[in-house]
């Protein structure tokens, strides 16, 4: 038999799993032939016994064992027990007994006991040779493997060298990999994180409009419209709102979407009446990506002042109040409301029905005939007559049916209501601090506007300007009237003043004349006493007749009696010629004059002979209140298209509380019985009147102790 050595296996490598299997020598020779050599074996042990027999005895089966061991070795377990079991038949056959004798026991024993050391020895040099074929076969094998294994070593360096290359390839792939990722997630976080910062809605529409994306502000403002934001991702814009059809944010999004241009637009919803500044942004993939924002509180207020700025014109164009109150009424129609009335309360104190606008001429007339139809009851505890009562507004945001049926006065009035398709109300009071003028009512129809709290004060403001504008058209007619009561004496004013200056300026000029006549020496020598009282009466004849010359032209300027002669005027040599007429004044009182001149070029559009009026009150001031030794100078200069002309003295000067009453008529400062200032007071007033009826200024600046300037301003001739 054959008996299986061992057998070993090659690890694992890149080429391929090795087997190796270690077949001991006899192993490898043919059944036949190993049992051809036991055979033989056996025979020589035969031959060799039957020849030595005589000499063998008791060992009968020495020879046999060198067959036996023969065969173990040459043939293996299997060939060797046959050699020794036919050792054992050929010796009982043809040496111990005679055929046909039985056995006895000692011949048993010596079979049996050779039997079994055949046995023993032939496995045990069926072992001792399988161990030594198989060590020479591994060391062969171990030599070819170690070849093969020098080869794959080689072969599996080279591949780990390509392996390790590739490893690091990869592992920078995977690097720029996981950063392009890294990226993309960031990318992505940004982009999401910069949409869901937006603080106004925003939503993403693909090219056949649905909804792709909706951001946190917008997902508010759809759940209060009751729509769920996440129900409303994959679902079409217009199916979901089909009352954007036909208007302007949907005419305004296809043109986005297809000529791929951003749109900016404005649109207002007149069932909620909010208003919402619309961006559109196309997308790189077809789709639309929309932002807005609620501008309603920009657009109440724009639309409200426009119709405040425009109806104050309306009201300010006119002192009829009822033609302008129509005109407001037709400037809120058709874009605020779509009808609107005003009623003003008349003298018998009831509200009449002022004006009616509508858009549709033919519904105006027919509002007033179904007015005259159905005139409104007085004594009702809502509408016109209960807000001109209390004075306090009436909001109607809906118009339910029932107020219809509560208001309406029979089954044909109701039927009119219901025709109208009344949606939105507003009753307010034209009031005035004093007392209610009239209501405003306003209503909104077939626009389907929805008037809210905002609406409620743009629609008092324009209220109260209206009652403003009517309470001051009736203010205006008294003051006209009073006007013209008042001018009338102001006429009768001047006519007296200009009578009595002349009844006055005659028995002056005789007492002037006659003194001047004494003081000739015509009635005879005068005493030294005599000529002080006559020049005391010259000097009070002259200041009287410069009061009653002042009265008089005060009174020319107060009436618009004064005509003024315009035309260029040089500066220089009019100054020129005033130094001489004040010169006997400056030397009495020992006042130091400087007139530094004018650019020869300065000229000033005004009336010379108001201009030198002005400039001798100016000077005659700054002498009367400079003590002796003191200064007065006259400059000039020009700028921004004007020419100033100022008079600057160091005389006592004007403290601050009393610098803007000195331009008033009849104030002195030093108005007392021991003061020793002659005059009216009315200088400075008339020249100030003067000055700005040449379009010019007259302006003063002082510091008590210092002295005081006062600036001419005229306007600047075109050279």
């Amino acid at each position: 038999m054959t008996h299986p050595v061992g057998q070993q296996e090659s690890p694992q490598t890149p080429v391929g799993r090795i087997s190796i299997r270690i077949v001991p020598l006899h192993s490898r020779r043919s059944v036949l032939a190993r049992y051809g050599i036991a055979t033989v074996l056996t025979l020589a042990g035969l031959g060799m016994t039957l020849l030595l027999e005589p000499y063998l005895q008791r060992t009968i089966f020495l020879l046999f064992w060198p067959a036996v061991i023969g065969t173990a070795w040459l043939g293996g377990f299997g060939p060797a027990m046959l050699t020794a079991a036919a050792s054992v038949a050929l010796v009982d056959y043809f040496i111990l007994r005679p055929a046909g004798a039985a056995w006895d026991v000692i011949e048993l024993v010596t079979f049996a006991t050779f039997l079994a050391a055949a046995a023993l020895t032939s496995w045990a040099v069926s072992v001792v040779e399988s161990a030594r074929e198989s060590a020479a076969a591994a060391a062969g094998e171990n030599a070819r493997l170690a070849a093969l294994l020098d080869t794959q070593s080689e072969e599996l360096t080279h591949q780990l060298e390509e392996s390790q290359a590739m490893q690091e390839e990869l592992e920078q792939s995977s690097e720029e990999l996981s950063e392009r990722t890294a990226d993309a997630e960031n990318a992505e976080r940004f982009t999401r994180g910069v949409l869901e910062s937006i603080a106004d809605p925003f939503v993403v529409h693909d090219s056949d409009w649905r909804f792709r994306y909706v951001n946190a502000a917008a997902a508010r403002i759809f759940t209060e419209a009751n729509q769920d934001p996440v129900a409303l991702i994959g679902k079409v814009v217009w199916d979901v709102w089909p009352t954007l059809r036909g208007t302007r944010t949907e005419a305004e999004m296809l043109r986005a979407s297809s000529t791929r241009q951003p749109v900016t637009f404005e649109a207002f919803s007149p069932a909620q009446g909010t208003w919402a500044e619309l961006h559109c942004y196309p997308l790189p993939d077809g789709g639309l990506g929309t932002q807005w924002k609620d501008i309603t509180v920009r657009k109440q207020s724009e639309e409200a002042s426009g119709y405040l700025n425009k109806a104050t014109e309306l009201l300010a164009s006119s002192a009829d109040y009822e033609t302008t109150l129509r005109e407001v009424a037709q400037l809120i129609v058709p874009h605020f409301a779509d009808w609107c009335a005003i009623s003003i309360v008349d003298d018998s104190g009831q509200p009449r029905q002022l004006a009616v606008a509508h858009v549709d001429p033919a519904k105006v007339r027919w509002a007033d005939e179904l007015h005259k139809r159905y005139p409104p009851d007085n004594n009702a505890t809502s509408g016109v007559p209960q807000v001109i009562r209390t004075g306090e507004p009436e909001l109607y945001p809906d118009i339910p049916d029932e107020l219809l049926v509560a208001g309406a006065i029979d089954e044909e009035h109701l039927r009119i209501s219901r025709e109208l398709g009344l949606r939105s109300a507003m009753v307010v009071p034209l009031s005035t601090p004093e007392r209610t003028l009239g209501a405003i009512t306003i209503v909104s129809a077939e626009s389907g506007r929805r008037y809210g709290e905002a609406d409620l004060e743009f629609t008092m403001e324009l209220a109260r300007r209206a009652a403003l504008a009517v309470e001051n058209a009736r203010l205006h007619a008294a003051e006209a009237d009073a006007r013209r009561s008042a001018e009338a004496a102001n006429e009768a004013k001047t006519q007296f003043l200009a009578v009595m200056s002349h009844e006055l300026r005659t028995p002056l000029n005789a007492i002037g004349g006659y003194a001047e006549l004494l003081l000739m020496g015509i009635r005879g020598t005068l005493t030294p006493d005599q000529q002080a009282d006559l020049e005391r009466i010259q000097r009070s004849q002259r200041n009287l007749l410069s009061l009653i010359n002042d009265i008089l032209n005060y009174a020319k300027l107060e009436a618009g009696h004064v005509e003024f002669a315009m035309a260029g005027v040089p500066l220089h040599p009019l100054l020129l010629d005033i130094e001489p007429l004040i010169t006997p004044q400056l030397r009495s009182k020992l006042l130091t004059y400087s007139y530094s001149g004018c650019d020869a070029t300065l000229t000033a559009w005004a009336d010379a002979e108001k201009v030198r009026q002005i400039m001798l009150n100016l000077l005659s001031n700054a002498i009367k209140f400079t003590e002796p030794g003191g200064m007065i100078s006259i400059s000039c200069d020009s700028r921004d298209g004007d020419v100033q002309v100022i008079v600057t003295d160091t005389g006592l000067g004007i403290p601050a509380d009393r610098l803007a009453s000195v331009f008033e008529p009849f104030v002195q400062l030093e108005r007392n019985l021991s003061s020793n200032h002659e005059g009216t007071g009315l200088g400075l007033a008339i020249s100030r009147d003067l000055a700005r009826g040449m379009g010019g200024e007259l302006s003063a600046k002082s510091t008590v102790g210092e002295g005081s300037a006062f600036e001419l301003r005229l306007r600047k001739a075109a050279s």
